[in-house]
């Protein structure tokens, strides 16, 4: 019956409630690629409640056409699983009855407190398929759903953050842009203020993710203990240092350097698990904009390292003017716009 039933395709907000600020990103449908018409980010004073992530909500929204589109919110944190797993050949009837009954043996959580999905991504090999599994408790999707509701709105669609990004790459992913050679995977550090999404693709293809609990704040931190500055000032001079670069830089090395460690760990888990060497990594999230942080870790890591703004490399806003750099923080709003909404008519 379904195939009498005509579909069409209808604007999309990507909403990235974030711990700093909240970002939107309008995207609407075209033949063959949707475009960016309108993007967005409301900073929110803190420590922010949920009345006051709930306002800019508001905020982020105004303007946008709430009547005719599908809002994507995204979540993540510690009450979220990704993973990749390799299963025998089964049906798609049989596989989400395997996983239903034994997913517990891949999540740390009771599937009674969790909603789960999965998509297969490829087929192994010796008779192995190879699936994604996404999970999330079900008190993190209701909080985030709370403050839509508070702000007056709702969802059509929660996803992961991670697979959010996954769906970013993936939309601008080209095989002619500067890369390492096709054996070597790309890892994307999307550097956030409270955490770090580490994402490893091979071309445009998503094998292994993991969430690290460390990124900007621990930053400015850093800057402001031994610099002996008020907290919001690290914020504003870390990425505009003028003449204290180099203060800057040694201010921050100590936790640069435990941030790069706990990468440095997740890149080894990488090559050992899924035997493809890290070529080049990609730096993305708000944080990435620190002054000299790109530098930084090329000259740590000795890998070719390069700035990803998924705004400005794919579709360009309505009358063709990139955001800027500011776009590096819109990975996860574009990501969880482009994934698009199809209605019955």
């Amino acid at each position: 019956m379904d195939r009498w039933v005509k579909r069409r395709r209808f604007p999309t907000i990507g909403l990235d409630i974030g711990s700093t600020s909240v970002k939107t990103v309008l995207v609407k449908p075209q033949v063959g690629r949707s475009k960016l018409n309108a993007a967005r980010a409301i900073p929110l004073a803190l420590p922010a409640d949920s009345g006051q992530r709930a306002e800019a909500v508001r905020q982020a929204l105004r303007g946008f056409p709430l009547e005719e589109a599908d809002v994507v919110v995204g979540i993540g944190g510690a009450g979220t699983v990704l993973r990749a797993l390799s299963l025998p050949k089964m049906s798609l009837q049989e596989l989400k009855g395997a996983l239903n009954y034994e997913a517990e043996k891949y999540i740390p959580f009771k599937l009674e407190e969790v909603f789960l999905d999965f998509a297969i991504t490829g087929q192994g090999t010796a008779g192995q398929m190879e699936v994604m599994l996404a999970v999330a408790r079900k008190e993190v999707v209701e909080e985030q759903l709370e403050i839509l509701s508070a702000a007056g709105t709702g969802a059509a669609a929660v996803d992961l953050e991670t697979l959010a990004l996954a769906n970013a790459w993936e939309s601008v992913f080209s095989p002619g842009a500067p890369s390492a050679p096709e054996a070597d995977a790309a890892a994307l550090l999307y550097v956030g203020a409270r955490k770090t999404i580490a994402g490893f693709f091979l071309n445009s293809r998503l094998q292994f993710a993991r969430e690290i609990p460390l990124a900007g704040d621990a930053f400015t931190q850093a800057i402001a203990g031994a610099l002996q500055l008020d907290v919001l000032e690290p914020e504003r001079i870390k990425c505009d240092p003028r003449d204290r670069l180099e203060k800057i830089r040694e201010a921050a090395r100590s936790s640069w350097e435990e941030w790069l460690g706990e990468c440095r760990r997740s890149f080894d888990f990488y090559e050992n698990q899924y035997g493809h060497r890290v070529g080049r990594l990609v730096l993305s999230g708000g944080s990435a904009q620190f002054s000299g942080f790109r530098e930084w870790v090329q000259e740590a890591t000795s890998l070719p390292t390069e700035e990803w703004n998924p705004v400005a490399s794919g579709p360009k806003p309505e009358g063709g003017q990139p955001i800027g750099a500011g776009g590096l923080a819109l990975g996860v709003a574009f990501g969880l716009a482009i994934r698009g909404g199809e209605r019955c008519r």
